[in-house]
C-alpha cells in the first residue's frame, strides 16, 4: 500500500504493539467450598484489619478539621 506521494506505507501492526485481549467473559464459578474458603481467609481478615483503621482515620479527620477552626480562630483573634 503507499500513500498519495507513491512512498510505501509501512504496516501499522509492525509499528505498533498490541495489547492482547483479555478473555473476560470465560470465567469459571468458584464452588460454594472455594467461596467459604476464600472468605474465611481474605475477606474476613481484610474486615477485621479494615474497621479498626477506618474508625481512626475518621477520628484524625475530625481532629485535623477541629485543628484548622481553631487555627482559623485564633488567627482572627490576633488580626482582628
Amino acid at each position: 500500500m503507499s500513500d498519495p506521494w507513491k512512498r510505501k506505507e509501512n504496516n501499522k501492526e509492525e509499528r505498533y504493539a498490541q495489547q492482547l485481549e483479555l478473555e473476560l467473559n470465560k470465567t469459571v464459578e468458584a464452588t460454594n467450598k472455594e467461596w467459604e474458603e476464600w472468605e474465611e481467609k481474605e475477606l474476613n481478615w481484610w474486615a477485621e484489619k479494615q474497621i479498626p483503621l477506618v474508625a481512626f482515620m475518621a477520628f484524625v479527620q475530625l481532629f485535623v478539621f477541629g485543628s484548622m477552626l481553631m487555627a482559623f480562630h485564633l488567627i482572627g483573634l490576633a488580626l482582628g
